[in-house]
């Protein structure tokens, strides 16, 4: 079940490429810096910890919430399912695909085949297009390589790391 006519959002940071392709589909078209503007997506954080070789300098607000901002303000719907089935989870986005949706999920990039820096994020975001015995098909930020695939079994994995809270 891939669904061809879906066209993806292209985007350099991944929530707002995912939201973006999300929006797309409902035939609402936004810039990504207009995205971030909706998504009152500017903060700022310093982190630092004896674990990391140098801090983290942020300037986004947590994760969730950028989407969710956004949809409060266009007025939009926003469902969110999340569980700890590994069989309800893939139900849940299977079905939608099913019915020609594009689904929002929120993963741990380490597990995914084509992520290029392998380190566990569990706040990372795609849109999923469509599946095949083998391979999820995603959208994922211009850097990533945009529309990309990933076996089944890494998305599960990505999906099943407890941060991520095998969100859809």
């Amino acid at each position: 079940m891939i669904l061809d006519e879906f066209k993806p959002f292209v985007g350099q940071h991944c929530e707002t490429t995912a939201t973006g392709s999300l929006l797309k589909q409902i035939g609402v078209e936004i810039s990504e810096p207009m995205l971030f503007g909706l998504g009152e997506g500017l903060s700022y954080i310093f982190w630092n910890m004896k674990t990391m070789d140098f801090p983290f300098i942020g300037g986004r607000v947590s994760p969730d919430v950028l989407t969710e901002n956004i949809c409060r303000n266009l007025n939009l719907k926003l469902e969110v399912k999340e569980t700890s089935s590994l069989k309800k989870a893939w139900r849940n986005v299977s079905d939608e695909l099913e019915q020609g949706k594009v689904v929002g999920l929120k993963l741990d990039c380490y597990h995914l085949d084509y992520f290029t820096s392998k380190i566990h994020f569990a706040g990372h975001y795609v849109a999923m297009y469509g599946y095949d015995k083998d391979y999820a098909y995603l959208v994922d930020t211009d850097q990533q390589g945009r529309q990309v695939k990933t076996t089944l079994k890494s998305l599960e994995l990505a999906r099943s790391e407890e941060s991520s809270n095998q969100k859809r």
